[in-house]
């Protein structure tokens, strides 16, 4: 079935509320995030070696969580997750196809960053694990939470990277040429279900086997 990607675009940036700002948006996320990474950083104290290892932790229990999160409830159907569906499948994968990756303009940031009461819910749900994690070391539950925190801010810079155009800076980077490649093939109609549904390390994507590599097709735009 044939799909018209502009006639979709133009129907989406007309539904955006004239009240919305791109850039409140974006810099919310960030400071909020950057802030809460503060107060988890002025709790670390010390650590001594062993307290770092929560760090390859975190960093693998996010890759995990990104990857299911994406791959389950991001792709299909399923009642806990409909709004997250409607907005990934319906929205995001409707707006972005694999000939028409970039964004044109910035109110188009509304279709890939997460909402920007997210990052609030995320860390109202790092709470609770700070605790915990705490009932064994303080410094242990910081690093840890901490670098989840980190995880999520660096999936929507990466997300917003992956976006951009090929000739642009950023998208040139080594790292992130290659993770806008995979997710550029993420976005083709016949993968998205199956395939690359890491977006700044495909490190579950490997594990699991959905990891797939073609060399980018030269007549895409």
């Amino acid at each position: 079935m044939h799909h018209d990607t502009e006639a979709f675009r133009a129907r989406y940036r007309n539904r955006i509320s004239r009240w919305y700002s791109a850039w409140l948006h974006g810099g919310f996320v960030l400071i909020f995030g950057a802030a809460a990474l503060a107060v988890l950083a002025a709790r670390i104290d010390a650590p001594q070696a062993w307290h770092w290892l929560a760090v390859p932790l975190a960093l693998v229990v996010f890759n995990w969580g990104e990857y299911t999160v994406h791959r389950r409830y991001g792709h299909h159907k399923h009642r806990l997750g409909a709004l997250f569906y409607k907005r990934h499948t319906g929205d995001h994968h409707s707006f972005f196809v694999e000939a028409r990756m970039p964004w044109e303009q910035a109110r188009d940031w509304r279709v890939i960053f997460f909402p920007a009461w997210l990052i609030v819910l995320f860390c109202a749900g790092l709470v609770p694990a700070y605790l915990a994690l705490s009932l064994v070391d303080t410094n242990v539950a910081a690093l840890f939470c901490a670098t989840l925190l980190a995880g999520y801010l660096s999936y929507e810079v990466f997300h917003a990277c992956e976006h951009l155009p090929a000739s642009h800076p950023l998208a040139r980077l080594p790292w992130l040429r290659q993770m806008r490649r995979l997710h550029q093939l993420h976005h083709r109609r016949d993968l998205m279900q199956t395939r690359n549904f890491n977006l700044v390390f495909p490190l579950m994507d490997w594990l699991h086997g959905t990891l797939h590599w073609e060399p980018e097709d030269p007549r895409l735009p």
